[in-house]
């Protein structure tokens, strides 16, 4: 559906081979977003700016990193306004209402949002095919992290990857989304792989009852 609409902007944005930041993020202007792509972006998810973990609390600052398993987000912003300050020191991005923006898998920025945003949302493979969406996915750089993941603060999903490099503390150690008890993940994926041991009945002690059994 989304890829219906692409521009000049989004095919040279695919077709770079640098690995700069802003050849990471594709921005369309509301003026020039295709009909097409915004008639098939209000059937998305909606995504509020008002309930994503921010830091400081209610500040609009977050960082995201678009590392998870698909190709591109690309969303159509309903409402609101953000700066988008590349991590790499790319030039910010500031982004409004009405505005397409496509981010490619690789594309890591610091988000501030200036006005409360809503934003319609959808994940696309390589081919231009919507993903099918994670059961959890990672609230920091959207991977999909069911298998695995770390509850930060009661609301916040995080894989196993960001939760380590990002040197996070204090959170809740979840398998397919149930908490359980922090261990070693090697361990406890070969206990889950290998083949129950056959159980071998106890030797019985020879002692004189069983020696004179043997003997009738």
């Amino acid at each position: 559906q989304g890829s219906s609409s692409t521009s000049t902007h989004s095919t040279l944005a695919h077709t770079q081979t640098s690995s700069a930041m802003d050849k990471l993020i594709t921005h369309i202007l509301a003026a020039d977003v295709d009909a097409a792509f915004a008639a098939a972006a209000a059937e998305w998810p909606v995504w509020d700016s008002k309930t994503h973990p921010q830091v400081p609390k209610k500040s609009g600052k977050f960082a995201f990193n678009y590392n998870g398993d698909y190709a591109t987000e690309r969303v159509l912003i309903v409402c609101g306004a953000a700066t988008l300050t590349p991590d790499d020191g790319s030039a910010a991005v500031s982004i409004a209402a009405g505005d397409s923006v496509w981010f490619h898998k690789g594309f890591a920025c610091q988000w501030k949002v200036t006005a409360p945003m809503k934003k319609h949302y959808e994940y696309f493979d390589a081919a231009g095919m919507v993903k099918a969406p994670a059961a959890i996915a990672c609230d920091q750089c959207g991977a999909d992290c069911e298998a695995e993941s770390w509850l930060v603060n009661g609301e916040e999903d995080v894989c196993l990857t960001c939760y380590t490099e990002k040197k996070m503390e204090g959170g809740e150690r979840q398998v397919m989304g149930e908490p359980a008890p922090v261990g070693d993940p090697a361990e406890e994926t070969k206990q889950a792989t290998e083949p129950a041991a056959e159980k071998v009945a106890p030797v019985e002690p020879e002692t004189e009852a069983t020696k004179k059994r043997k003997s009738r």
